[in-house]
């Protein structure tokens, strides 16, 4: 294929074609770099299909004056194709159509690069030329922007964003939560993600990416901390901030305590992957044994061969079900009903789910499956046994060496109404569509108190629990005794081959979860949490602690509440209200005396009932806003916080789809410009600014 050169830097306009070479070639505007900048040409872009796949040539040249010189000597010299006679048959003739203006093709392109940012493709799709064939297909005259001028638009998109949304943050938010999460990216680059979560003026829960900032070498806690603050002050809210959930890293965690003013939340989601992992130590060897089974059905191999015991044998689920719910008729089992399957109506089968040592969940949910597929793995197992190739024979040999022995799948199952809560537990915390930090410890509390041993009961045994490193019963153990296994540094050894000794472990375990959570759990009284809870309509009676520990709460409320009623003018305490007032009814409000129930809205407060736990405490509070309006500024402060760092974990997902092994050199600025834009535009009309704007 030729070269595209510039043709001129003035807007070429349509010219009659008459040429007989129209037959087999269409004329495009196409855009070119030049030098820093891109230029549009007019190019005459071969249309005959060659081979057997009828692919279309493509050779382009450009069009300069009239000249179809180079189009004629390349139909006559590729494709044998001349003016006499057509050697060649073309099933197509060009299309025609008109041109769009400057301000259509503008819109065209920013449509273009939405999709481009909202599924964080590689810039460079607009280059593929089965692309560009494809957008002539559907539009033959819009024409397709370079790379140079998506990363333009995309600039011009996150400066535009940007100053709106800082605007928006400004007159929404009176107070902010942040969730921040360090990552190191493939290229081996620290970037800190920072979200922000505010209650607006209609108390409805709103989430901000704030940045996704290159983080210099070392991460210690100062350089965190200076990375966080310029982000802060760009957005001028630093005066704003009330509390940053982070995961429970010492540089994570110095890094806000040195900060004045500002709460520090370690993420409840990675606590709680400390105590199970700490506490499910006297398990370690048989979460070891269950991971070699489920990843002996992950290969592709076994996975066929579970698929083809479901087809032949479907009704062995439905029979493990039944005796599991017998065995759990109290347990809500709406999750593994949605799990059955059956394969006899449906070509869907159940497969083991991948159980990773970093997410304790993920192993509860990869036990359960395994539960649900036991019968069809005894099924696998006995055809392997009975067949004689060596393939079989030697699957055979290695599935009965890994087995579970039926005591230990008893106590696979025993395990799961203990891990339930906890299960809960995460998911119920880890959301950002409502209120967190309010149910915190009262779910908390409700799942220590499930473990407390009897008074009489003395725990004297530490089941081998280190509290000083970072080592968990979900670290990656090999078997010792084998020696072709890969080793790698959270790797431990230990002997895999027999199965364990289930005689006392279940006690064992709940033993050693008590221990844990008491570790990591020692005080779940902090007045800040508590007093989220004090200001959820839900959870206003503080039910779950003390009756000494509850007044002492309501006290610090009343505090809080005269601070700011006897100095009203350091907060915006006023509700924002309806544009659409009368004028006269402003008038007759100005005629009220000042209210003598505004200094007892606390006490009013206090004497109501606590609505229903599905209720929404934000539409609560809103709905009574007028009538408690210190109360509900407070509570916009305190219910925004989040009890875990999930926020921003999601944020470096995205972060890891667009930074993928293929595209390490994309640089750090355009880099967190996607992700702000992805990530934030749901908030705005449209990232790009209108051309009415200043």
């Amino acid at each position: 294929m030729s070269s595209v050169e510039e043709d001129g830097s003035k807007e070429n306009k349509p010219r009659k074609l008459t040429s007989w070479i129209w037959q087999y070639f269409k004329e495009e505007t196409k855009e070119v770099k030049k030098g820093e900048e891109c230029v549009n040409v007019l190019v005459m872009v071969c249309q005959v299909k060659e081979g057997s796949s009828l692919a279309i040539c493509g050779t382009e040249y450009v069009r300069k004056d009239s000249s179809t010189g180079n189009a004629i000597s390349h139909l006559h010299a590729k494709h044998n194709i001349v003016q006499s006679g057509k050697l060649f048959v073309q099933t197509e003739t060009p299309r025609k159509g008109k041109r769009y203006t400057k301000q259509q093709q503008k819109e065209l392109r920013q449509f273009l690069v939405d999709w481009i940012i909202s599924d964080l493709l590689p810039i460079h799709t607009v280059q593929s030329e089965a692309f560009r064939r494809f957008i002539y297909e559907l539009d033959l005259v819009f024409t397709m922007p370079c790379e140079e001028t998506v990363r333009k638009i995309i600039h011009e998109a996150y400066n535009y964003s940007f100053p709106q949304l800082k605007d928006m943050l400004s007159v929404q938010a009176t107070s902010v939560s942040l969730t921040m999460d360090l990552w190191t990216a493939r290229n081996r680059q620290g970037y800190l993600g920072v979200t922000c979560s505010y209650i607006n003026q209609s108390f409805k829960l709103c989430e901000f990416t704030l940045d996704i900032a290159y983080v210099r070498y070392p991460h210690t806690s100062a350089h965190i901390k200076d990375t966080l603050v310029n982000i802060l002050n760009e957005w001028n809210i630093r005066e704003k901030v009330y509390i940053i959930t982070t995961d429970n890293a010492s540089n994570m965690k110095k890094c806000v305590q040195d900060m004045e003013g500002v709460e520090q939340l370690g993420c409840t989601a990675h606590t709680l992957q400390l105590i199970i992992g700490k506490g499910m130590k006297p398990a370690e060897i048989l979460i070891a044994r269950a991971k070699q089974l489920i990843d002996f059905f992950m290969r592709p191999k076994q996975s066929e061969r579970l698929e083809d015991a479901q087809k032949n044998f479907p009704g062995l689920q439905d029979e493990l079900e039944r005796e599991i719910t017998l065995q759990n008729e109290e347990e809500d089992n709406e999750q593994d009903e949605q799990d059955i399957i059956d394969p006899s109506n449906t070509s869907t089968y159940l497969h083991t789910i991948a159980d990773t040592s970093t997410r304790w969940n993920s192993s509860y949910l990869a036990w359960n499956r395994l539960l649900l597929l036991k019968n069809h793995i005894n099924v696998v197992l006995n055809t392997l046994g009975s067949q004689f190739d060596q393939d079989s024979k030697k699957d055979y040999k290695t599935l009965q060496s890994i087995m579970l022995s039926s005591d230990e799948w008893d106590l696979l199952r025993d395990l799961k109404p203990i891990l339930q809560p906890f299960a809960e537990a995460t998911d119920l915390l880890g959301g950002s569509n409502y209120c967190t930090f309010s149910i915190m410890n009262p779910i908390l509390t409700q799942i220590k108190k499930q473990f407390a041993p009897p008074i009489s009961y003395n725990i004297n045994h530490d089941y081998g629990i280190n509290f000083q490193n970072e080592e968990t019963a979900f670290d990656d153990i090999i078997d010792e005794e084998e020696d072709n296994q890969q080793f790698t540094a959270s790797s431990r050894k230990l002997k895999l081959k027999n199965p364990i000794n289930t005689q006392g472990m279940l006690n064992k375990i709940k033993s050693a979860l008590y221990i844990s959570i008491n570790h990591y759990w020692k005080n779940l009284t902090k007045p800040d949490v508590l007093l989220a809870s004090l200001l959820d309509p839900r959870m206003k009676d503080l039910s779950f602690v003390s009756s000494e520990k509850g007044d002492e709460i309501k006290n610090l409320l009343r505090e809080k509440y005269n601070e700011m009623y006897t100095n009203p003018t350091s907060q915006p305490i006023q509700p924002i209200r309806s544009p659409a007032k009368k004028k006269k009814n402003a008038l007759l409000a100005s005629l009220r005396k000042p209210s003598t129930r505004s200094c007892n809205e606390v006490d009013e407060y206090f004497q109501l009932e606590e609505i229903d736990l599905e209720s929404n405490p934000f539409t609560w509070w809103h709905e009574r806003e007028e009538k408690f309006p210190i109360l509900s500024f407070l509570a916009k402060k305190y219910l925004s916080a989040y009890a875990c760092s999930t926020a921003s974990e999601r944020l470096f997902s995205d972060a890891g789809n667009l930074l993928t092994a293929k595209r390490t050199r994309i640089s750090p600025n355009l880099f967190k410009k996607l992700i702000f834009l992805k990530r934030n535009a749901k908030h705005l009309d449209s990232i790009h600014k209108p051309d009415d704007s200043d």
